[in-house]
């Protein structure tokens, strides 16, 4: 019994001890973050002549591939946006093989073309035909 009470009363008083102490409160505030989700949406040659949807805020990333067609290379230039208040452009090149790209955000809701022309390259000995290749695709973002 003597062992008992020798070990209850510091537990007695220890307890005791605590609950006298003013109780701390710990301030929480929950922090919401709102994520704003945007999408990429992937142009190709074969796009071309067709309609495309995206969102405001999306990317819109255009890769045209260089066309081999008999004794030519059809090259093309950099793709550009009919309307630069819809589709902001960010990036844009040519490469030295006739590919080319560009990188375009969807700024506000509307339409527009992205355009690009194709120009011949010739093989040795060769002519290339009195014209350019015309590409394009309609973006509507909303």
């Amino acid at each position: 019994m003597k062992i008992m009470r020798l070990f209850t009363l510091p537990a007695v008083a220890l307890a005791l001890a605590l609950s006298a102490a003013p109780a701390a409160t710990a301030s929480t505030t929950a922090a919401t973050t709102t994520t704003t989700t945007t999408t990429t949406v992937h142009i190709v040659s074969a796009d071309g002549g067709t309609t495309v949807h995206a969102g405001v805020g999306d990317t819109v990333q255009v890769d045209l591939t260089a066309l081999r067609d008999y004794t030519v290379t059809w090259h093309w230039y950099a793709p550009a946006a009919a309307a630069a208040a819809v589709l902001t452009q960010t990036a844009g090149s040519a490469d030295p093989n006739g590919n080319s790209h560009a990188t375009f955000t969807a700024s506000t809701a509307g339409t527009s073309d992205i355009n690009a022309i194709g120009r011949c390259v010739p093989d040795p000995r060769t002519v290339c035909p009195p014209f350019v290749a015309r590409w394009k695709v309609t973006v509507v973002v909303s």
